[in-house]
């Protein structure tokens, strides 16, 4: 599977997160708009591939954070400020999760890396079911310590350590933690030729 793809998808999160940290409350609708715009960009840069789920998540989702902002007072930004971050992992780690069953997220960064006639192979459905909700479960516990962070924030009891740990440290180990799931499950598969491969 080619994991670097999917960590790109992800990036508008970290656009938001890092603008909304630098920036604070004023900047929060301009910070879900270029999450926003970063998601769209992906989509419109790899449309031989398809509209991403993660993609679409990522435009929907800082859409609705954008129009929050300005359409709210200062009090609201702030809040979306704290959690907004937290809420936009949920909603990605939702989705992710949500696909498992139906069609796993990653099938869509794996299918180009995988030949044609493996891609409906049962073994291919089954490593990316498990990837997906490896990854699904990572994101979900990212968004659990955003939204930690974030009441620790508006409580007035954060500090940097907390705040290092928090949205950056443990986040990152996590993601690494999966991107080495991924490569082991994917390159484990029973059958190589019909499961995703990692580059």
């Amino acid at each position: 599977m080619n994991a670097k793809k999917m960590l790109i998808s992800l990036i508008p999160w970290a656009l938001f997160s890092v603008i909304v940290q630098r920036r604070g409350a004023d900047a929060a609708g301009y910070a879900a708009l270029v999450a926003a715009a970063a998601a769209t960009w992906l989509i419109i840069k790899d449309k031989a591939a398809g509209i991403r789920i993660i993609d679409a998540t990522g435009v929907a989702t800082f859409l609705l954070l954008a129009l929050a902002a300005f359409a709210g007072g200062h009090d609201l930004r702030v809040h979306i400020t704290d959690y907004g971050r937290g809420a936009s992992t949920l909603a990605l780690a939702v989705v992710m999760l949500a696909s498992v069953p139906v069609r796993p997220f990653t099938e869509q960064y794996a299918r180009e890396t995988v030949p044609l006639q493996h891609r409906t192979s049962p073994i291919f459905r089954a490593v990316n079911r498990r990837i997906s909700a490896a990854w699904g479960l990572a994101v979900l516990a990212i968004a659990g310590l955003h939204l930690l962070a974030g009441h620790l924030t508006a409580a007035g009891t954060g500090t940097q350590t907390t705040n290092l740990l928090l949205n950056w440290a443990a986040p990152i180990g996590l993601s690494l933690t999966a991107i080495a799931y991924t490569n082991h499950t994917a390159n484990h598969a029973p059958t190589a030729s019909s499961a995703p491969r990692t580059e």
